[in-house]
Formats: C-alpha cells, sequence, structure tokens
C-alpha cells in the first residue's frame, strides 16, 4: 500500500485502530459509566447498524486501518453480534478483532463468537470481593464474571485481559488481591488510571503508586520488553531495534517463570497521545476523534455517499482535526463548572 493513502492525522500519527460501540445500552450501572438511575437510550432506528459499521470498515481496511476493538454499553447486549463478527473476520486486511465486556453474558456467546473469528477478549472487573463488586457496578453478580473467566480460557482465547480501574477508598485495598489472581490464572491485567467522565468524579490511584505497591510485595515482578512499532508516515510500519516497555498504550510488567502479565495504562499521570493510533465509533453513529474530546462528526451521513473514494476522503479530512493530546487535566480542574463534563462512558465505547 502506498502510504501516501494511509489514514493519517495532522501530526502524521497513522490511524490503524478502530474502536466500535455497537450499543449504548448495558446490563450494569458502574459508578464510573453512568450514574445509578441509568441514562436515556437510544431508539432502535438512532444506533449505526451493521452494515454501514462494516462498509465503514472495508473502506479504511484499504487505508491501513488493521485493529478493531468492539465496546458498548455492553456489546453482548445487543442482537446479531456473532454474525457481524463473522463478517468483521472475512475483511481481510483487519487482522485484529478483538472485545471489550462486563463478562455477565460472556457464556452465552462464547462459542459461537470464538468461532466467528474473535479471539481477544477484555473483561472488566473492578473487585474480587462480592459486596465491592455489587457496589461498583450496581448489579451484577461477581460469581458470574469469575466463572465466565474460566470458561474464555477454556475455549481459547488468548490474550484474556483482565480491566480493572481503582477508586480510592473502594477497591484500592485489592491491589495484591488482584495480582495474585492473576498470577494464578496467568492473565494479562491491566490497572487503569479513572478518567473523569461524565461529570464523574473520584480520588483516582496513580499507575506510579500501584507498581510501587507491587514490587514491595514480588522481588520478581520488573519490566517486560517488546519492540517497538513507529506509528508515523515515515516509519514504514517497521520494527526499531531498541525494546519498550510499553504494549500498544500500556506499560507492562511480568515475573519470573509466570505468564502473567500485568499492565498499566496511565492517561491521567502519564499520557501516551504522541504515538495515538486510534479513533471511536460511537453507538449514534458518530466518529469520535478523541475519548476526551466532545468534538463528533456524523458517519452515516457520509456512508450515504456511494463512491468509497469520496467516502474517505471526507473521513481522511475530517481526522486532520484529531488533537495532539487530551485535556484530562485540564478539565478535571475545571470540575466545579458542568461544561467540564462530557459524554457519558457508555455512550462513547470507551
Amino acid at each position: 500500500m502506498n502510504k501516501l493513502n494511509n489514514l493519517v492525522d495532522g501530526y502524521g500519527r497513522r490511524l490503524t485502530y478502530l474502536r466500535i460501540s455497537v450499543t449504548d445500552r448495558c446490563n450494569l450501572r458502574c459508578v464510573y459509566c453512568m450514574p445509578e438511575s441509568g441514562v436515556s437510550i437510544m431508539k432502535h432506528e438512532d444506533i449505526i447498524s451493521y452494515e454501514d459499521i462494516l462498509r465503514l470498515v472495508r473502506i479504511l481496511s484499504r487505508h491501513g486501518l488493521n485493529k478493531v476493538r468492539i465496546t458498548g454499553g455492553e456489546p453482548l447486549a445487543r442482537k446479531g453480534l456473532i454474525g457481524f463478527v463473522q463478517k468483521l473476520s472475512e475483511i481481510k486486511d483487519i487482522s485484529d478483532i478483538s472485545m471489550t465486556t462486563n463478562g455477565i453474558l460472556f457464556d452465552k456467546y462464547a462459542h459461537g463468537l470464538f468461532d466467528a473469528g474473535l479471539k481477544r477478549i477484555n473483561i472488566s472487573l473492578d473487585s474480587l470481593n462480592e459486596e465491592k463488586f455489587k457496589r461498583i457496578t450496581r448489579t451484577g453478580r461477581l460469581e458470574t464474571v469469575l466463572k465466565n473467566i474460566e470458561l474464555a480460557k477454556k475455549i481459547g482465547y488468548n490474550p484474556i485481559k483482565i480491566n480493572t480501574v481503582l477508586i480510592r477508598g473502594i477497591n484500592d485495598d485489592e491491589i495484591i488481591d488482584f495480582v495474585n489472581f492473576a498470577r494464578k490464572f496467568e492473565l494479562n491485567l491491566r490497572f487503569i488510571e479513572y478518567m473523569p467522565i461524565g461529570g464523574n468524579i473520584a480520588d483516582a490511584v496513580s499507575s506510579r503508586e500501584i507498581e510501587e505497591k507491587i514490587q514491595l510485595e514480588f522481588d520478581d515482578f520488573k519490566p517486560k520488553k517488546s519492540k517497538i512499532k513507529y506509528n508515523n508516515v515515515s516509519g514504514e510500519n517497521v520494527y526499531e531495534k531498541k525494546l519498550s516497555v510499553y504494549d500498544g498504550v500500556s506499560r507492562i510488567f511480568g515475573f519470573d517463570g509466570n505468564d502473567a502479565v500485568i499492565g498499566f495504562i496511565s492517561p491521567m499521570s502519564e499520557h501516551f497521545c504522541g504515538g495515538c493510533n486510534r479513533l471511536r465509533l460511537t453507538a449514534s453513529g458518530n466518529l469520535r476523534l478523541c475519548l476526551f474530546y466532545d468534538d463528533e462528526y456524523n458517519i452515516k451521513d457520509i456512508l450515504k455517499e456511494s463512491d468509497d473514494e469520496i467516502v474517505f476522503e471526507k473521513i481522511s479530512n475530517i481526522v486532520k482535526l484529531k488533537h495532539f493530546k487530551h485535556n484530562f487535566n485540564e478539565k478535571t480542574e475545571k470540575k466545579g463548572d458542568i461544561s467540564w463534563a462530557n459524554d457519558f462512558m457508555n455512550s462513547i465505547g470507551g
């Protein structure tokens, strides 16, 4: 592929990763995702169709897109997901399809999704304590999620990533419990710094603080190395010879004689925007260039164009508007003003 045809933003970063929210519906009410009363749910006809999503992915895959993550809300709450994954897997330039789920409904679809082409799974799990799990999710059963993690291992999903958000005073005393859980089942555990999305504010626990507590407990806890991959047109998509402790946006660590991976995603304390390669498609069919900026662009209208190259040209012009870095810290400083609070996570797609 000619590098000039790649989807590139105004800073020379190639956009190779699309996070797709297939629904804003969710069967949980997690404290950092939506208010306890829930949110206004979109009408079915307002949600972007699978057909439009697939066309968008096909077009962008011809211009460098190779990775797709399915999100929600809770993606398993939308009917027809297995068939959608099957069609995604048939797009030849898409080499990586994954999904983030809360794990509650996973057992009903786990085998079908795997057979359709979904091989990687992220499961959100913010407590190993039943009482705290209910406090954070406001509903749901911890036992169900734990059983479905075991099921994912049995079926062969690899890697299985556990997404954990720590909130001071609620679950920050479970750090070592989570690490032991990851070591026992040799999982990929990722501690994600709490982000002030949708007006939610809590005392976040920084990645460095978590890392220091783990180092005090485990003498063999050390960085894992992987080859650096350029995310710039001039890099020709090749690997550098030197190594990095980053796997995508996650700093990764491991242990001697154990395949567990502990990762840290630090959007608040150590932003990783310089190498950002992602776009987000909301359930309403809007393209979002950054998680925390509220600017969105109607893809459903653009897809009314019959010519794929016109569609690509319009999207290419939009991505030139992508900011160099997010404004998390700037907005949290204004938390007394409602203007700082953007959409809830369930409608964005994470």
